[in-house]
């Protein structure tokens, strides 16, 4: 890993490795970031080097767990950094925030990481490998406040071997799986219809819909809505 304390532990100013890029971030608004990973380390080290970008305001180091969704809905994060825990479901976390945030999540590495291209599915504005260096995971964060996507060289390797591997897939019919309401949920949100006109039409609550989404979303393996969108009408074309 290329960002952890003892990287810098001699350091008695700016790390040399990011001195150049200090002022990139000046003439954007303040944006409050939350860090979210087990990895006690790794979540120092991504610290550290992101007081390098300023006009980054740090809300909190959190951990995964059943109460990671409430405190990022009290905490309304502009820009959210993740670790690729094994069993993250980023698209179920994120249907669950009023206020989604920039998602850059922290890849675990290794000769072949998979799960780049589910990851940008759910949501993902950026993947790093957590190999990167301190001047590369600065370079993302900044492309990401700026509003672009990005990958590391890690991930973008990753990601298109996994692009390649699911070229020539069938789209695969997952209505079977999904319940009488799951259905209609999904044909109202190929209607065009958004969360709140769905929950008036099925005379349910926004939460309820979000949780027939995240359920949708799992059992189809999609985790975009314009994605479940698209693959629902390749399953099943509209003449209408």
């Amino acid at each position: 890993m290329g960002w952890t304390p003892a990287r810098y532990a001699a350091d008695t100013g700016r790390s040399p490795e990011i001195t150049d890029t200090s002022t990139i971030l000046q003439e954007s608004p303040r944006t409050r970031a939350a860090l979210v990973m087990t990895d006690e380390l790794l979540r120092h080290g991504l610290a550290h080097v992101m007081s390098h970008a300023g006009d980054i305001d740090f809300l909190g180091n959190l951990c995964h767990g059943p109460e990671l969704a409430d405190r990022l809905r009290a905490l309304r994060p502009d820009l959210l950094i993740l670790g690729a825990e094994h069993n993250l479901s980023l698209s179920g976390l994120l249907v669950q925030l009023d206020h989604v945030p920039k998602v850059i999540v922290v890849m675990e590495g290794g000769d072949a990481p998979a799960g780049a291209l589910e990851l940008i599915q759910a949501g993902a504005d950026a993947l790093v490998d957590r190999r990167s260096s301190s001047a590369e995971l600065l370079s993302t964060i900044t492309r990401v406040v700026a509003g672009h996507s990005a990958l590391d060289s890690h991930c973008a390797n990753t990601l298109i071997s996994e692009l390649r591997a699911a070229e020539n897939a069938p789209t695969p019919d997952f209505s079977h799986l999904l319940t009488r309401r799951e259905r209609e949920v999904l044909d109202l949100l190929t209607d065009g219809l958004d969360n709140r006109a769905i929950a008036t039409e099925l005379f349910i609550s926004e939460a309820t819909v979000k949780f027939h989404l995240h359920n949708i979303m799992d059992k189809s393996g999609v985790h975009k809505r314009a994605a479940l969108v698209a693959a629902a009408l390749r399953a099943h074309p509209r003449t209408r």
